[in-house]
């Protein structure tokens, strides 16, 4: 030992002397000692060896050991004395008591100096048993405190060191003082120190709630008796520090102490006068209380608020609102008569509060709201009060009305601005509550404020708030639909002066921004006005004058010019002035600043100014393009603006917190749904191509060149004026400028890197090389370093790829290639040297604490919450070091900003060149992951190696090379590189010691965690490298492995925990099958894919939830960057998956036993949320589990006791998500498999099922509409009990409900009976169906002959529902899979059972047959004999597979279709009783419309669904090619036209389809020659080559045809009105033929002048038209669109009205008037036609209804006659609708009461005028009404009725059908007079919506007399049109020849004609286009 210490060895041992004058010598001497540099040296050493700890060395501890010694001695002896003494004794022990605690502080402080020396827990214990005794307490406890807080709470190292029983040991010590009767420590101390103790309790423990929420609820009731306001603050500071930490696991405790102690609250805020720091407080728990309470606005328990008390929580929020307007109103007040400037707006924060609650308050209407309320903190609070003083009640007024009449213009600036801001708040968070009638007075009276104001402050929170409304308005346009007039009107007044004010640099960028939401809006149209703002001096460039330009540009089209009269700036003698675009261009670039900008030593603002990155290339470079619209909408991508507007968002880490504590809440009650990764965003394209304007892309490339040029003349590195930013702002846009022009295709990348912008851009960046050379000699300037930071964050900028856009891509790109080698070499050594100076910084500990502070001021606003949680003890020797006392930049006084000790991660430790290393490691290590860029002047490989050798040198007890290490973790192992294993050594070579050093500290553990994601993502792409890369998995592994260790073992707190979930979902993404990610814990190896379900269990509510809400990741494969390429797990993964998750989650519904009974209502509540959203994720995300977890949902609202409202909220959200209709849709659609799960388990009834999710009332209810489920079942397993239960539920026979299921009783029975095998459960099965089927059989249930008869009856039925429990997954050996095994897949999901092979179900049918027929016929042939039988069955299938959404279920009906029409085929040959044609087109159809709709991006399902459909599709072919060639001829067009289209990049399908072509154009040229000639021609590709070749010699066999042939060619192809896209390829080629023959055109229109009727070009005309009618309703129809549009582009101008109406005559109407003279058979002729066409339409609905209409029609007599009259025309019509003549005749009737109903709605004008956008409800309803009329007697007509309902086309096809009708029947002439008025309102309301629409926006008159029709809207243009086809069929029909029914005849028609002769001409145009 040295002889320093020996002396102070021997001085300690001097404290133990039993003199007390001896003692007092060696404290002085001892104090002196300490003091001794030398003593503390030899301390310092001895102290910081391993070996001090068991060594006899005096250390510091072991001196405090002493220490405490000589205390406790002292203290007895003070202890001893007389209590009854005088005043100098008492005097002087008080003096002694100072000394000792003197010392001991001072002790403490010198050794803590350099950092913490002392043992944590020693120290921490001695202060606790000081404090615990009453008489140190009362002694030392003020000294003993002051310790605590700033010696001991403000170290990081102890604060990292107290374990959890530490804390909460301290928190229930100074609770108790705080509560208790001893005044030893003064409270505003105490209460710090709460405050304290509760943020370490709060970021390093849990389980501490409990004893918090008792002692707020004590502590803060009684605060209104509190007499300093100090102490309140301190406390409610604390409580909200505790409620943000509890609020996510205690949910329903934190709202009762909310309501428990608002009152309270808010008397100190309205009547205790408090400070400012304490108002701010009380707003933050006001609003954390809102959130809690109502998050994310909710306002009901059904959307996700919660309240304890509704009634009490409501009165609250009155008071509260009351408290803030009195509170608004005092502001103004004060503001009103305080003298010099005031700012007049209040605080965000009680605006944002006020906004909340007016939010909760106002109804949903727009009534005023006049309240009585008890002022409920005004009422005595204090407990067990003698006297309470009366409650107050108070008049309130609240809602919109209230509002405005704050926001009146004679309110002065002080009233007015609050208001403003809060409505700006209400309506921008909001503007769903906004009423539509509310929108005209409150922009009324916003519009009055802005033209009003004159030099008050009031105008820019106008525009702030006009803006808002503008968005609200935006946002829901439907609201604003019946003011829009008056809107439009208003809109112009603020448009006016919004223009106006942005000449006044106070409101310029508000007006700005206003005018651009208004473009956005679309509310006005644009002046020149607005034009003049761009071209001019009026506004300089700036952010919102760009962000404004940018939106006009995308919302409207530039103007040539502005015209005569503007001042062209820049316009050159000798020629035109500038175009507006250019004019807007040199704008921008303030070229207009000519000589002057010359001389100037300034550059232009353009590069002085940070605007939105690329914003400003992204406009220029569309200006210099032909259409500037389409090239900036291309350019700024899907999102917009909203990405350019993005970079604004900067909220405060508290309000984000709070944010996602809401969001998780709806996630709990299931109010929210998570976006779904599944949906796309669109991408932008540049649809047609994108030309420049020469002139205009020189102007600006010259343009550039200037400002350049320029900047390089004024640049230097020592100029003021010119700062090196401006340098790199403008070689950005200069690349940007490039990159707009590549990504457009207007340049390649090689011609942009050796254009003239872009060698400028590197002589700007030679100049910034300079400059950063300079750095290296200048570091130590004031200012350098501050430069340095802000330049390399705008480098940063230019070089990240976090935006996926291509222009961002390219941008960077070019960007990175103007960098020179030297730059980032000398960016590399900048970084070396500026790290190397701060490691030679001396070590500098926490600063001299000269005086005591003063306990009573108020604690300020520098409290902040630090996400600290440190729990491990540790055994760590006292390292030299202290990790969170680098405090060497931090101003002194920040000392006095809390105690809690900051985070080495925090700021404050880092000065301002430590910032600019790190913004300049950021950048580097961006520019390394740019090797797959080529041309690059740098080698990126060499400067990732000088950053991996700065890691070399790291010391990680320095907080900047923590920082820097956690910046080169996440930056380096960047998305487009990958590292090599030698340089992820080198990376992750410090993780080990870093992870060793801070495992307590929970911030920085968690930031390690997450900084290791990029490595792990990395790693998932480099699988090739797998063998390379073993020892750097297994180091990521390692670290991960020991923080799922701390985890397990209570060690980690929910920070540390969330982020190790994160890392689990990289390495679950990097390797989703678990090959290699599989962790160590102690001697047990588990794979990542069943730790992540284990944390389901885990004891903290967030790392449970969002453990639940990513489990999907354990059954898809996908990555981060692009998700919607999600890969199903293999079957088993995912089985495994499902059942952790299940058994975790059950498991995690055990509550712990040491919880309180207070916690355990939110405990019960959160595990319940667990594990229905696990379960639901798993529904959502695995189509193979989704059984499973749906039943497994059931079952836990049994087991589990969970709430039915939350799991109908569970299912519905799923349903919504999986995109059923209804929870009642998807349930019924697992109904089987739910209840047969439900009946296989032990003690479940059916009486127990929980029907009532399925929105059943009773159980009566649901056997009502469940039965056709439950009986089979329950049959099925011999339980006719329950049967016979049901059916005395539902009052019917028991035998009839058996009846009634026959088919899938049947299917529960035959199969078993047509299996063999010897199998021991199929024998079980087989001797169960025997039995249950004698049962059947019994005399006392159906009978024998009764179950013959059923079958027979039946038979298509049962067919059906055999087809429907297909599954090939239920295949064994010995049947095999047979035709189908192709298509199926492993992942492919059980269907509701019972389910069988293709092989049992063929058995099955062939044995139905043998049963049914004693001849062996096959079951297609018995089927045969009723050919409506097989319709019947195809339709049923068809049905089955549109009203699914779920695409393996879509797979399995498409199997069980391709097994019936395979067994069809076989059979055609005998022509299937006569339906073959029908059989063959139905199923042609059928398989190209699933063709057609199968999704642009093929996944694994909807591959073999399209697989399947092809080969189905060739069977057919085939086979009617080999039997019925003719059949093929007839949709050989629509077959070709389809399959061509399949032909895309992806290579299976392509060789499918091309197969299938080449065999019906190659192979059967012979047979279908004639169709095949008149096919489209084939696209010009390589691999149509051979097709093409064929078409061509067959078409052009005869020689080469002219145009008129080639047109007539055209006009032969038949359309199909389902599926017009089949055209495309014909009219490309007709478009080549019009263009390329142009000569040939002329004699056509000479033709076309002469003769109109006979005109080729009329016919092609027409026929473009109508093509284009088709295409415009049919999704993808943009294509057709375009090439006919690109057709009668080629023909020229063409008067399409005249064509259309002169010459348009309806096809089908004539070809009927040519066959039948009478009108009857004509109209059958029409319907049958529109029918047939029907039956082959993609909609199943329509399907269903022509089948229903069509067999109702051919059973009338009217019917049969038109059979009999018209099948000697041979019309192949007739051999399609073969299948569905009956023998059985129809009589149609009509109730008396429907036409009587029907007749009162004729007489309504709305029936007769449609509403705007309504066109499809107003035409159907229409019809139904006059078919329900009775004024109708065709029977087609009434029987095409169901026709009617579903299909529109129909409805304009039928109705001059309709009213003809009625006219011919009308005896009377009431309908003739009721038709006419009404069809003379319709097209009076035409013209008048026609005036209307035409009219300016000014508003019309009051006594207009139109206002009513013009708020209606433009009348819809195919209404328009139906109607004159009404007039023009009814002009064509002859006159009855009675001279009554004449005149009426007459009397119409005149009419008419008068109506149609003023319409006509006005409106025809707009009719057809």
């Amino acid at each position: 030992m040295s002889l320093v210490l020996h002396e102070l060895l021997v001085c300690c041992r001097g404290l133990e002397n039993d003199k007390a004058t001896e003692r007092k010598k060696e404290a002085d001497r001892f104090r002196q000692l300490i003091r001794s540099p030398d003593t503390v040296e030899e301390l310092d050493r001895i102290s910081g060896t391993r070996a001090a700890k068991s060594s006899k060395q005096l250390t510091w501890n072991a001196v405090f050991r002493f220490l405490q010694k000589y205390l406790q001695k002292e203290t007895e002896l003070l202890q001893s004395g007389k209590a009854n003494v005088s005043a100098t004794t008492q005097a002087n022990r008080q003096k002694k008591m100072q000394e000792i605690s003197s010392l001991v502080k001072y002790f403490i402080r010198c050794a803590n100096k350099r950092g913490p020396r002392l043992n944590c827990g020693e120290l921490l214990n001695h202060v606790m048993e000081i404090l615990r005794s009453s008489f140190s307490c009362s002694a030392y406890g003020e000294d003993y405190s002051s310790i605590l807080l700033k010696n001991i709470l403000s170290v990081r190292k102890y604060w990292c060191e107290i374990t959890q029983q530490q804390w909460h040991n301290l928190l229930d010590l100074y609770c108790g003082l705080f509560t208790g009767s001893s005044k030893a420590i003064n409270r505003v101390l105490v209460s710090r120190i709460i405050h304290t103790a509760v943020q370490g309790c709060c970021l390093q423990t849990e389980g501490f709630s409990h004893t918090l929420f008792s002692f707020f609820s004590r502590a803060l009731l009684n605060a209104r008796q509190e007499r300093h306001l100090a102490v309140v603050e301190h406390l409610v500071s604390a409580l909200n520090v505790f409620l943000r930490s509890a609020a996510m696991n205690c949910r329903i405790r934190v709202c009762r102490l909310g309501e428990e102690l608002l009152p309270s609250v808010l008397y100190v805020w309205t009547q205790m006068r408090p400070s400012t720091t304490l108002k701010e407080e009380i707003v933050e728990f006001f609003n954390l209380q809102l959130c809690v309470h109502h998050p994310k606005g909710s306002k009901t328990q059904d959307t996700g608020a919660y309240a304890e008390d509704w009634v009490k929580w409501q009165s609250l929020l009155y008071n509260l609102y009351d408290a803030l307007v009195s509170e608004i109103s005092q502001i103004g007040s004060r503001g009103k008569y305080a003298t010099g400037s005031r700012h007049i707006a209040v605080k965000e924060n009680l605006m944002e509060l006020t906004a909340e609650i007016c939010h909760q308050l106002f109804s949903e209407d727009c009534n005023l709201q006049v309240l009585e309320v008890t002022q409920a903190h005004l009422r005595a609070t204090q407990r067990g009060s003698p006297h309470g003083t009366p409650s107050k009640r108070r008049r309130i007024e609240l809602g919109w009305e209230v509002l405005r009449d704050h926001l009146q213009p004679h309110h002065s600036d002080f009233d007015i601005i609050p208001w403003l801001q809060i409505t700006s708040v209400l309506t921008s968070k909001y503007p769903s509550m906004v009423p539509g009638q509310e929108l005209v007075p409150l922009l009324s009276i916003l519009c009055q404020l802005l033209g009003e104001q004159r030099r008050g402050d009031r105008g820019p929170y106008v525009l702030r708030c006009l803006r808002e409304v503008a968005r609200c308005q935006a946002t829901h346009p439907e609201r604003a639909q019946s003011y829009r007039v008056e809107l439009g009107r208003l809109w112009g007044r603020v448009w006016a002066l919004a223009l106006r004010g942005v000449s006044s640099p106070q409101t310029e960028a508000l007006s700005l921004a206003l005018l651009s939401t208004i473009l956005q809006g679309a509310f006005i149209p644009i002046d020149r006005e607005l034009w003049k703002l761009f071209s001019g001096s009026a506004c300089k460039p700036s952010d919102a004058a760009a962000l404004c330009l940018a939106q006009a540009l995308l919302k409207c089209p530039v103007l040539k010019s502005l015209g005569t009269g503007w001042d062209h700036a820049g316009a050159v003698e000798g020629v035109g002035p500038p175009s507006l675009k250019e004019n807007i261009m040199s704008w921008l670039l303030m070229n207009e600043q000519s000589e002057e900008a010359e001389e100037s030593s300034r550059p232009h603002p353009i590069v002085c100014r940070d605007f939105p990155h690329n914003l400003i290339p992204r406009i220029l470079v569309p200006l210099t393009l032909k259409d500037t619209r389409a090239g900036i909408m291309f350019l700024l991508g899907a999102k917009g603006l909203e990405s350019a507007v993005m970079q604004d968002q900067t909220q405060v880490e508290v309000k984000g917190a709070l944010s996602e504590i809401e969001s998780m809440y709806l996630q709990f009650s299931f109010d929210e749904m998570p976006s779904n990764p599944m949906v796309k965003e669109m991408v932008s394209s540049a649809g047609t191509q994108l030309t420049v304007v020469p002139s205009l892309k020189h102007k600006l490339e010259q343009g550039l060149l200037s400002v350049a040029d320029h900047l390089l003349n004024c640049y230097s590195p020592d100029s003021q004026t010119t700062p090196p930013e401006c340098l790199v702002r403008c070689s950005s846009l200069l690349t940007g400028v490039l990159a707009g022009y590549v990504s457009t295709g207007l340049l390649t990348e090689e011609e942009a890197c050796h254009s003239q912008l872009f060698l400028k851009a590197k002589a700007l960046v030679q100049d910034f090389s300079e400059y950063i050379s300079n750095v290296k000699v200048k570091m130590a300037e004031d200012g350098t370093m501050t430069t340095l930071r802000s330049v390399m964050r705008l480098c940063t900028q230019c070089v990240n790829r976090g935006v996926k856009d291509s222009m961002s891509s390219v941008s960077c790109n070019l960007f990175m290639k103007i960098f020179p080698a030297r730059l980032l070499t000398e960016l590399a050594e900048i970084c070396k040297l500026l790290l190397n100076s701060s490691c030679k910084r001396g070590s500098v500990g926490i600063e001299e604490e000269t005086t005591d502070e003063d306990w009573d001021m108020t604690r300020t606003q520098a409290d902040q919450q630090e996400d600290i949680d440190l729990f491990d003890d540790g055994d760590e020797p006292q390292t030299s070091t202290s990790k969170g006392t680098h405090r060497q930049n931090v101003d002194p006084n920040d000392t006095q900003c809390g105690p809690d000790a900051k985070s080495l991660l925090a700021e404050e430790h880092l000065a301002q060149q430590d910032l600019a290393i790190l913004a300049s490691l950021e950048f580097l290590s961006l520019c390394v992951s740019a090797e797959f860029i080529h041309g690059l002047s740098f080698k990126p490989v060499e400067v990732r190696r000088k950053l991996l050798l700065l890691l070399e040198q790291i010391d990680c007890t320095k907080p900047l090379h923590l920082n820097m290490y956690l910046v080169l973790l996440k930056k380096l192992p960047a998305e487009d590189t990958s590292l090599a294993a030698e340089e992820f050594d080198s990376l992750l070579r410090p993780l080990a010691d870093l992870c060793s050093l801070y495992r307590q500290d929970q911030e920085i553990c968690a930031a390690v965690l997450l900084g290791l994601l990029p490595s792990i993502r990395s790693l998932g792409r480099t699988q090739d490298q797998h063998n390379d890369m073993r020892h750097v998995q297994g180091a990521l592994l390692q670290v991960v492995s020991g923080f799922c260790i701390l985890g397990r073992t209570g060690k980690c707190t929910a920070i540390v925990k969330v982020a190790l979930i994160h890392c689990l979902l990289a390495l679950l993404e990097a390797d989703p099958c678990c090959k290699w990610a599989v962790l160590t814990l102690r001697e047990e190896e588990l794979p990542v894919s069943v730790i992540l379900p284990s944390h389901l269990s885990d004891s903290h509510h967030h790392v449970r939830m969002l453990a639940a809400m990513t489990v999907e990741r354990l059954f898809l494969e996908m990555t981060p960057d692009s998700l919607e390429k999600r890969k199903m797990l293999p079957l088993k993964c995912q089985q495994t998956a499902f059942e952790n998750i299940y058994l975790k989650a059950q498991e995690g519904m055990r509550v712990q036993k040491n919880s309180s009974p207070e916690d355990l209502s939110d405990e019960t509540f959160n595990r319940k949320a667990t594990l229905l959203k696990s379960v639901s994720v798993v529904l959502c995300c695995s189509p193979v589990c989704e059984k499973q977890s749906l039943f497994a949902l059931f079952q836990s609202y049994k087991e589990n006791n969970i709430e039915e409202p939350l799991i109908k909220k569970v299912l519905g959200s799923v349903s919504r998500a999986l995109g059923y209709r209804s929870v009642e849709a998807f349930v019924s659609s697992h109904l089987d498999y739910l209840v047969a799960e439900w009946l296989g388990q032990h003690g479940y009834t059916l009486e127990s099922f929980p029907y009532t999710l399925l929105n059943h009332a009773t159980l009566k209810d649901f056997y009502s509409s469940s039965y056709q489920v439950l009986i089979p079942h329950l049959v099925f397993l011999d339980d006719f009990k329950q049967v016979k239960s049901i059916s005395t539920h539902l009052g019917k026979d028991w035998k009839k409900l058996l009846a009634n299921c026959f088919p899938k009783i049947m299917v529960n029975i035959l199969p078993y009976f047509a299996v063999s095998g010897q199998d021991a459960q199929v024998a079980q099965q087989r001797e169960k169906a025997h039995r249950v089927y004698d049962l059947l059989k019994d005399s006392n249930c159906l009978g024998k002959p009764q179950i013959d008869s059923l079958i027979h009856s039946n038979l298509s039925d049962i067919v059906v529902e055999l087809l429907m429990t297909l599954y090939e997954g239920a295949a064994t050996e010995e049947g095999g899979r047979g035709d189908l095994r192709r298509f199926i897949g492993e992942l492919d999901p059980a269907p509701n059972p019972p389910y069988f092979s293709s092989y049992v179900i063929k058995a099955t049918l062939d044995y139905l047959s043998s049963c049914h027929s004693a001849n062996l016929k096959s079951l297609v042939a018995i089927l045969s004999k009723t050919p409506i039988s097989i319709q019947r069955i195809l339709l049923a299938v068809c049905q089955k597979a549109a009203e699914t959404i779920n695409a393996y279920e879509r797979h399995r009906i498409l199997l069980m279709y391709y097994l019936f029409v395979s067994l069809l085929l076989k059979e055609v040959k005998d022509g299937l009783g006569g339906a073959w044609a029908f059989v063959l087109r139905d199923i042609i159809y059928t398989l190209i419309h699933h063709i057609n709709s199968r999704p642009a991006q093929l996944d694994e399902v909807s591959s073999r669904s399209f697989s399947l459909c092809c080969d189905l599709l060739t069977s057919v072919c085939r086979t009617a090619v080999q039997f019925c060639d003719d059949a093929v001829e007839s949709h050989l067009q629509v077959i070709v036209g389809t399959l061509t289209a399949q032909v895309t990049n992806q290579l299976a399908i392509s060789q499918q389809v091309l197969s299938l072509l080449k065999f019906l154009v190659v192979e059967s040229q012979d047979k279908l020659k004639s169709a095949i000639q008149k096919l489209e021609p084939f696209p010009d590709r390589p691999e149509f080559r051979e097709l093409r070749a064929v078409q061509h010699t067959l078409k052009y066999s005869t020689g080469k045809f002219t145009l008129r042939q080639e047109i007539a060619h055209f006009l032969s192809v038949a359309s199909c009105d389902s599926l017009p896209l089949t055209r495309l390829e014909g009219l490309k080629d007709l478009r080549r033929q019009l263009h390329n023959n142009k000569s040939q055109i002329r004699p056509l229109l000479r033709e076309c002048l002469a003769d109109p009727e006979e005109s080729v070009l009329v016919l092609l005309v027409l026929n473009l038209l109508q093509l284009c009618k088709l295409a415009a309703n049919h999704p993808g129809g943009r294509d057709i669109l375009e090439a006919a549009g690109s057709c009668l582009g080629e023909l020229g101008p063409v008067d399409f009205s005249t064509i259309a109406l002169l010459h348009g005559k309806d096809q089908l109407n004539a070809r009927a008037v040519s066959l039948f003279s009478p009108v009857e058979p004509q109209w059958l002729y029409i319907i049958l036609n529109c029918i047939n066409n029907a039956l082959t339409h993609h909609c199943i609905e329509v399907r269903q209804a022509a089948v229903q209409s069509l067999k109702d029609i051919l059973a009338t007599q009217a019917g049969a006659d038109f059979w009999e009259i018209h099948k000697d025309n041979r019309d192949p019509m007739l051999a399609y609708l073969n299948p569905f003549r009956s023998t059985k005749k129809k009589v149609v009737g009509m109730s008396e009461e429907v036409s009587l109903v029907a007749r009162e709605r004729l007489e309504s004008q709305d029936l007769w005028v449609p509403e705007a956008g309504g066109h499809k409800a107003w035409l159907k309803t229409l019809c139904m009404v006059l078919l329900d009329s009775g004024g109708v007697r065709s029977e087609a007509l009434l029987l095409s009725r169901p026709l009617c309902l579903v299909k529109t086309d129909f409805c304009q096809r039928v109705l001059p059908l309709i009213i003809h009708d009625i006219l011919l029947g009308d005896s009377d002439g009431s309908w003739r007079k009721l038709l006419s008025t009404h069809i003379q309102d319709f097209f009076t309301s035409c013209s008048s919506r026609a005036r209307a629409s035409s009219r300016s926006t000014t508003p019309l008159p009051s006594d207009s007399g139109e206002s009513d029709i013009s708020n209606q809207g433009p009348l819809d243009k195919a209404s328009l049109r139906t109607m004159l086809s009404v007039i023009n069929y009814l002009r064509q029909q002859q006159r009855p020849l009675e001279s009554d029914s004449n005149l009426c005849g007459t009397e119409f028609d005149a009419v008419v004609l008068v109506l149609v002769t003023c319409v006509v001409r006005s409106l025809m145009l707009l009719c057809w286009f």
